[in-house]
């Protein structure tokens, strides 16, 4: 049907006749520029949300993100298109562009419409399957980036046969302006209008919202009734919150055009449109409340980046996971490499630390480090024993390849070899094979791999020498074996390149395709001696400031049919594919749960060895990290002036996932100290490193709740060990002593005992007028117990205190819920005396505002008690991951919208 209205003074008073009357061209031109402006806002944030996360690939990896982009993409072309055709209706006066302007119009925004309320459909069916599977304690399987792809497409090209239905020759509702403001699919006659009602409507509109609304009820109730996580639920909310907004603005809007166009005047279609661009903006709101997604953009406006926090590995293709700066196809590496203000921290310091990490680490070889060179690798056509005598000492010359990587051999039982070294029970179980399988995968891949790590970083591969355990420490002589496993610290100081590879089936391609650390990869990553080998190898290159290269190489596919791996690996009905890479910088952070005395052994008395190994270099790393952080902190200030645009990330500093130990305190302190007299600093993140509650004593007592400490507002000291319910760390340190290894120092000795008075002091030092800037304090996954409530008493003068993931029972909840009943009576005592009125209001009470005591194994009736007393005290309370009815859920909730609105 082509572009044809009717003018204003028509006298057609049917109502298909009302539906296609415009109104005068300057009330038009009018509507058009309003129109603009909001289509061009949407349509702008919706693809700003869809390029950061597609540019982030931390966030990109994740399903739901990728759900997230799906439905940003059809409100961006939605609203963007829109935006150019109202400009130039708009710019000449007039409709601009005819019958053919007509339908590319009613096509984008059908195509717009249907496809984002499609996409909430298979949204809400995955969050019910989550929610399924949190009520039946399953773990839940997201889909893969294939499934994604393949209900995105679904969905898109179900969109586009509904969006081209209007300008074909199908006997529905046929594309034409509405009332001259836009081209949409209208009646035209009787059989037009019952297709319309009948089919195109409802596939458009009503048939998804009825499913999307099932999927969440669902998915509600489940959550409700089995209390699921708290990431479930976070999930839930996000996509709930999304769902209902299109609810009250899409479907408002087809009301508005469709039902009501032919009634009404334009100025009802006018808020139709207005309307169908708004909820853009607000699913836009809600995008980025999504905790990843706020994350982000926080590191990106609010900090200095996420270098100071430590790296992360970045997929660039479909096979591999690892890391090296430029990567190219074949060869995913991790490269610990310096940005160029941390190559600026040269201080006296930082290069003394240097020097001294890479003489403790030489000190430790017992035996010269011995390699095989490329040319003798290759030649014997599978991985060399010591046995087979093809290594030789190590060269001036060399390019040293660190091959780090666990046996593939069969496990056999038999009286450990290590047992004899280390002294274990004999029984157990060791690779006693060979360290790769009968068909020589891992050769093969080594094989390439080294080869792509010569190509990409213009290697001479005559010079290349492999160190690799199997054949260059001695496995027949146990005296010799020990004293090369004991330099293991020496020789990968003496490397350039450390090799991981990887095993050619799927699971374990999938998570080379999705790590974001080498501990991520599957059957390596789990192994403490693997772990170490990696860790020692990061930590050093990161401490000496070497251009090392961690990494990691794998296929693209399973080998079914062939047992040697041609130059393209094939899959049955496609063109070959190469080997694949990822790429990015790379910082040696390490979470608690990374650390290589984390992972699996074979035999458990080696733990304590890796245990001594860590201390060993966490002493100088964690030192080194202080200082290298401080440079960069002041290098960066020093280019910036103290007015400089990034005065606001100028305030922050980050020191996450470093291994910080009580013993570094002193130096940290001091160092801020160094920093607070140059700018003022605002936030300090200390997560995820060692630290004891001494060290949070000393770090009180000694900068914040000092004068040169005074203006920090935000501490956060997440997932450290502050508490002293860490079962599993307690155990390796009781292993440690009775191996005879000192591991807990002094400082660290107060983690040991329940020692509540250390407890009060931190608690009388939030208390205190000088501690009264501190606005936020997150001690979340730090092992509290219930003695912990000692510092919501302490903290009320908080905007926010975080006490989410630690153990204070229904002890701890009762012990709050005293601390809150208090402070209502004292507020309201205070206001009755002040002769303002007995109710509590915002201006007489504290600036607190928000306690999270999310999975704490608080009962039902206790967080009844403490949500009811929360309430009067007008403090939200978080309460995710606790074990909750749905009245006591639903009191959580309450608390939570009104902080969250």
């Amino acid at each position: 049907m082509p572009y044809d209205t009717l003018p204003p003074d028509t006298l057609l008073l049917d109502r298909w006749s009302r539906m296609r009357t415009r109104p005068e061209d300057s009330a038009l031109v009018t509507i058009w520029g309003i129109w603009f402006f909001t289509a061009g806002v949407s349509g702008s944030v919706n693809l700003f949300i869809i390029i950061l996360i597609r540019a982030k690939p931390h966030l990109w990896k994740k399903p739901f993100n990728k759900y997230v982009v799906s439905l940003a993409f059809p409100d961006s072309v939605f609203s963007l298109c829109c935006a150019v055709t109202c400009s130039l209706h708009f710019m000449h006066g007039t409709w601009y562009g005819g019958t053919v302007h007509c339908h590319i119009q009613v096509v984008y925004v059908m195509f717009g419409i249907t496809a984002s309320i499609w996409m909430n459909v298979v949204i809400a069916r995955q969050i019910y399957r989550l929610a399924d599977c949190a009520a039946r304690q399953q773990e839940y399987a997201p889909p893969t980036s294939r499934d994604v792809m393949r209900h995105v497409l679904g969905v898109y090209t179900f969109a586009m046969v509904i969006a081209l239905l209007p300008i074909s020759p199908w006997p529905g509702p046929k594309a034409n302006a509405g009332q001259g403001l836009a081209c949409m699919p209208l009646e035209a006659d009787l059989q037009s209008t019952i297709l319309m009602w009948t089919f195109y409507l409802p596939c458009v509109l009503v048939v998804p919202a009825l499913l999307v609304a099932c999927y969440f009820i669902g998915a509600y109730r489940l959550l409700l009734r089995h209390q699921a996580s708290e990431d479930t639920r976070a999930v839930f909310f996000v996509f709930a919150r999304m769902f209902f907004v299109m609810l009250f603005m899409w479907l408002p809007s087809g009301l508005l055009i469709w039902v009501l166009g032919g009634i009404a005047p334009a100025s009802v279609s006018y808020a139709g449109g207005a309307l169908s661009h708004v909820q853009g903006i607000a699913s836009f709101f809600l995008y980025i409340r999504k905790d990843d997604i706020r994350s982000e953009l926080r590191s990106m406006f609010c900090s200095q980046g996420r270098n100071a926090t430590g790296g992360k590995v970045f997929p660039e293709d479909q096979g591999a996971q690892g890391a090296s700066s430029g990567a190219e196809d074949g060869l995913p590496a991790l490269q610990s490499t310096y940005s160029s203000f941390a190559r600026a921290a040269s201080g006296a310091s930082v290069a003394s630390l240097q020097v001294q990490a890479v003489e403790e680490m030489r000190s430790t070889e017992r035996t010269p480090m011995l390699v095989v060179s490329y040319r003798d690798f290759v030649a014997l056509g599978r991985v060399p024993r010591s046995s087979d005598r093809l290594q030789r000492p190590l060269g001036e010359g060399d390019i040293t390849v660190f091959v780090s990587h666990r046996w593939w051999g069969p496990l056999i039982p038999a009286v450990s070899r290590r047992s004899k070294i280390f002294g274990d029970k004999a029984g157990s179980y060791e690779w006693n094979g060979h360290v790769d399988n009968d068909k020589c995968y891992k050769f093969q891949i080594l094989c390439r791999g080294l080869r792509k790590l010569a190509k990409k970083h213009g290697l001479d591969l005559e010079k290349l020498a492999i160190w690799i355990d199997f054949a260059c420490i001695e496995q027949d002589i146990e005296e010799e074996k020990l004293a090369g496993v004991e330099s293991l610290l020496s020789y990968a100081s003496r490397s350039q390149f450390i090799l991981i590879p990887v095993f050619p089936e799927p699971a374990a391609v999938q998570a080379f395709q999705e790590a974001e650390h080498p501990m991520d990869l599957l059957d390596y990553g789990e192994r403490g001696w693997c772990r170490l080998e990696a860790y020692v190898f990061l930590c050093l290159g990161e401490i000496t400031g070497q251009a090392v290269s961690c990494c990691g190489y794998g296929l693209l596919f399973k080998c079914n049919v062939s047992d040697v791996f041609s130059e393209e690996l094939k899959a049955p009905g496609q063109m070959g594919r190469s080997l694949a890479a990822s790429a990015a910088s790379y910082s040696a952070s390490f979470k608690r749960e990374q650390l290589p005395s984390g992972g699996r052994f074979t035999v458990e008395s080696d733990r304590a060895v890796i245990l001594a190994i860590e201390a060993q270099i966490q002493n100088v790393y964690g030192r080194h990290a202080i200082l290298t952080a401080t440079e960069k902190h002041l290098s960066l200030k020093r280019h910036l002036g103290p007015h400089g645009t990034y005065e606001a990330s100028l305030g922050q500093f980050a020191l996450d996932a470093k291994q910080l130990t009580c013993d570094q305190m002193p130096l940290l302190i001091e160092q801020l100290q160094r920093i607070q007299s140059h700018s003022k600093l605002r936030k300090l993140s200390l997560r995820s490193n060692q630290l004891r509650l001494s060290g949070l004593h000393q770090l009180l007592k000694d900068f914040v709740c000092q004068p040169e400490g005074s203006e920090l507002q935000e501490l956060d000291m997440q997932d450290n060990l502050l508490g002293d319910g860490d079962p599993a760390a307690a155990e390796d340190a009781v292993e440690a002593m009775e191996s005879g290894i000192r591991l807990i120092t002094s400082s660290d000795s107060l983690h040991w005992k329940a020692n509540d008075d250390l407890l009060m002091e931190v608690a009388a030092l939030l208390a205190s007028p000088a501690c009264a800037k501190l606005k936020v304090l997150k001690l979340s996954g730090n092992f509290l117990a219930s003695s912990a409530a000692v510092l919501v008493q302490a903290g009320w003068q908080l905007e926010e205190l975080d006490l989410a993931n630690n153990n204070l029972g229904n002890e701890g909840a009762q012990g709050i819920t005293e601390v809150l009943r208090a402070q209502v009576e004292e507020l309201s005592l205070r206001s009755s005396l002040t002769t303002q009125g007995s109710s509590l209001t915002r201006d007489s009470q504290s600036r607190w505002q928000h306690l999270d005591l999310g999975s704490n194994g608080i009962s039902n009736a206790a967080a009844d008690k403490l949500l009811t007393a929360a309430m009067k005290a007008r403090v939200t309370v978080g309460m995710s991951g606790n074990v909750l009815s749905a009245k006591v859920f639903g009191k959580a909730a309450l608390l939570e919208a009104q902080r969250c609105f």
